[in-house]
């Protein structure tokens, strides 16, 4: 399928600008099956500010998700961790990351591109650093109470 931009003179109503074959975001927008709007299946943004501004949003509102639930995690008591926790929350950072590289790589300015994979990257060292030391203290008293039913 061709993608065009035509831009008209309002008073004339003669074509003023066009262009074929535009890359720009696409998504696909919720809608309320209950409104009684216009159904839109899929939108495509071109403006680069627009799509910068959009995949911004769209990626502090699920790392500010993913940062509120690792913090809970890592302030919480070792004895109530388990590991397979923590690899979901590593799986759930990857995925995140795999998002930002793969998709948002190309709309996105190498700057924001550089930060957002800082803060992932961050994040997920502080989980290794934790699922680390509770792997530690899990083999220590393994150790210990294997010596003392000796």
């Amino acid at each position: 399928m061709s993608s065009y931009l035509i831009k008209k003179d309002q008073k004339s109503g003669e074509i003023v600008y066009m262009e074929y074959d535009l890359e720009g975001y696409k998504f696909k927008p919720r809608n309320d099956v209950n409104q009684p709007y216009v159904n839109v299946k899929s939108v495509t943004i071109y403006k680069p500010e627009m799509i910068d501004h959009l995949l911004s949003k769209k990626f502090e509102k699920k790392f500010d998700k993913l940062s509120q639930i690792i913090l809970k995690f890592l302030y919480q008591e070792d004895e109530d961790c388990d590991d397979g926790d923590f690899i979901v929350l590593l799986d759930e950072i990857a995925r995140l990351k795999s998002v930002v590289e793969l998709q948002y790589r190309k709309y996105l300015k190498i700057d924001e591109y550089n930060e957002y994979i800082a803060k992932l990257t961050f994040l997920d060292n502080q989980v290794r650093q934790k699922l680390a030391i509770i792997q530690y203290k899990n083999r220590l008293e393994y150790e210990i109470s294997r010596g003392r039913s000796r």
